[in-house]
């Protein structure tokens, strides 16, 4: 009995050690398999941290210099004041993540809410877990569907009244729910117009501005500029939840944009604005300029310097956790969807010319927020007297001795094309130089005119460029002596839209810096600033309209009081309606945009 006894005892020792042992290896399994069902777990944690820092300041970038934590080596081509500015080379770009939420320069109705959780990744329905109850009040999850069905615009005062050119419209936009409460979403994106349209011709449009009451309503107001009937538009370009998804999906992934340089032998390294994105083990090369506003990292090439040349080129969009992102023409698009209200179009009688008594176009015009329409296809400004050309030999008189310096993206260089059409000019080929990046220079000797075109530095989605072609644009402007002859015209949004506003702001605000010791140079240069444009939105996530619209109000915030000329293509291209959104504008758009740079080259 004893003997049987230790048996038993021993037994269940055994059998209780291998019970531990087991559920051990089972709690193991399970805790791997969580962590590798989501990676990023571990990984967003500690990319948090790294990325911009929510209680860093806004007047410097606030990288660490993560790369001396680590048994990286410093490289002395680090320090150098101004950026070598190697070319790089992509093969498939990436999304940058930020903690910092949306700046202050903006003005937005309320702080996104972190609170906000998706099932999925985006999608049109938005179907989310949890109601947004910060935002919308109701007991049911948001549906962008839903909530388009509720809303609707109407007149905001008496119905029955006359209209007149030059009165004011109002018009409310509200939703409600099925026991006729309104719905209090706050935030949303609207876009609204008024038009009238001619069959098979370019007809007649503007622009609306929108106001939100933080309440749930809207109203949209409106210039009556023209007789006869005119329809009432009103968009909803994306329901505040969308724009929460939007801006938490960038910060969240660090997707748009990695770039690479490639040399001779064929080594691919990746770049960045942040070098925490890199493996810790990399060594860095440090192509930052400050003066120029910019910050840009490339891991270091095996046994290659800093300082070896290369070519700039951008990558697809790196698949992030599992697919849940897409690549740059794929992706979530834009809603963009119209709602219906009463009445939608009203009959507008003659009334005061809004074109008479309109200034001579010169530098430091404000603009006001409605600042033109079109009138059967063409534009007129409400700023000033605006030019239209019939020929060529108009262009010519007008363009006749300048040099004009065409800086920025592919929307800018579009102003290049154009003009080179018109003008007949003859382009010189620049080695090693492509025509989608520059430079790019055409001439026309028996006029004396000369047409410059240089894109922007990095961030940059371009095809193959070498690196000693690119420029940042605050230093190019710093190396011109300037003239009366001289007109600088810039744009640069549409590379900036996948990066934490605090990039872009930087960056443009160096441009500033440089346009004001260029005027104080030269008081007599022309300077010209071009807004951001419509997009046709296929991919929000990476541009379009929303990540567009808030660097293009940053941009305006910069240069407003400064002694310089804004193109507003964004209004310009709001307010047609006979061409779908694009971001590279038509040409009838864009001929009117350099028609309007031209009313202040060569002034009625």
């Amino acid at each position: 009995m004893a003997n049987g006894g230790r048996k038993l005892l021993v037994g269940g020792r055994i059998r209780m050690w291998f019970g531990t042992v087991l559920a051990l290896g089972i709690a193991t399994l399970l805790l791997y398999f969580n962590i590798y069902e989501d990676p990023h777990w571990i990984s967003q944690q500690r990319m948090k941290m790294e990325w911009f820092p929510a209680k860093s300041p806004n007047d410097i970038p606030s990288f660490r210099k993560r790369w001396n934590d680590s048994a990286v080596t410093e490289n002395p081509a680090w320090k150098m004041t101004k950026p070598f500015f190697p070319v790089l080379k992509t093969t498939r770009p990436l999304l940058l993540q930020t903690t910092r939420r949306f700046s202050s320069v903006l003005e937005t109705t309320k702080p996104f809410s972190p609170e906000l959780q998706t099932t999925k990744p985006f999608s049109p329905v938005l179907k989310m877990t949890d109601p947004f109850s910060s935002v919308l009040k109701t007991t049911e999850p948001f549906s962008a569907e839903v909530y388009l069905q509720q809303l609707k615009f109407s007149l905001a005062s008496e119905s029955g009244r006359q209209y007149s050119v030059g009165d004011t419209l109002h018009i409310v936009i509200s939703a409600k729910d099925t026991r006729n409460n309104i719905v209090t979403n706050i935030g949303d994106f609207f876009r609204a117009s008024i038009l009238t349209q001619v069959k098979g011709k370019a007809g007649s449009g503007a622009v609306g501005i929108i106001t939100d009451h933080q309440n749930g309503t809207y109203t949209a107001t409106f210039r009556l500029l023209w007789e006869g009937e005119v329809t009432i538009k009103i968009q909803l370009v994306h329901p505040r939840q969308a724009i929460d998804v939007i801006e938490r999906t960038i910060r969240k992934y660090p997707f748009d944009l990695v770039m690479f340089r490639k040399f001779k032998n064929k080594i691919d390294t990746e770049c960045n604005v942040d070098p925490a994105i890199f493996k810790k083990t990399s060594a860095v090369c440090n192509y930052s300029d400050p003066h120029a506003g910019a910050w840009w990292y490339c891991e270091k090439a095996a046994n290659i310097s800093c300082n070896t040349s290369g070519y700039y080129d951008e990558l697809w969009q790196r698949d992030v956790n599992g697919g849940k992102l897409h690549g740059r023409h794929g992706g979530y698009k834009a809603l963009k969807k119209s709602i219906f209200g009463s009445p939608s179009q009203l009959n507008v009688t003659k009334g005061p010319d809004p074109l008479a008594n309109r200034s001579r176009c010169v530098q430091g015009l404000t603009t006001p927020q409605i600042s033109g329409f079109y009138r059967n296809g063409v534009w007129n400004s409400l700023v000033c007297k605006n030019r239209h050309f019939s020929s060529q030999a108009g262009w010519q008189q007008c363009l006749k001795g300048k040099t004009l310096y065409l800086m920025g993206d592919s929307t800018i260089r579009q102003w290049w094309e154009h003009l080179v059409r018109i003008l007949e000019l003859k382009e010189t080929l620049i080695p090693e130089a492509i025509h989608n990046t520059g430079p790019l220079l055409a001439r026309d000797p028996v006029n004396n005119i000369t047409l410059n075109h240089r894109t922007h530095g990095p961030p940059r989605r371009c095809h193959f460029t070498r690196t000693f072609h690119l420029k940042y644009v605050a230093n190019i402007i710093d190396e011109m002596d300037g003239g009366p002859n001289d007109v600088v015209c810039i744009t640069m949004w549409a590379h900036f839209t996948s990066y934490p506003v605090e990039v872009y702001r930087k960056r443009m605000e160096a441009v500033r810096a440089a346009i004001e010791r260029l005027l104080h140079r030269s008081p007599g240069t022309l300077v010209v600033i071009k807004s951001a444009n419509t997009c046709n939105g296929n991919n929000e996530l990476i541009i379009g309209d929303w990540l567009a619209h808030k660097l293009d109000l940053i941009m305006r915030e910069m240069f407003r009081g400064m002694n310089v000329v804004l193109v507003d293509a964004w209004e310009m291209t709001i307010a047609q309606h006979w061409h779908g959104d694009i971001i590279h504008p038509a040409q009838d758009i864009v001929v009117q945009e350099l028609e309007f740079l031209c009313s202040f080259i060569c002034p009625l």
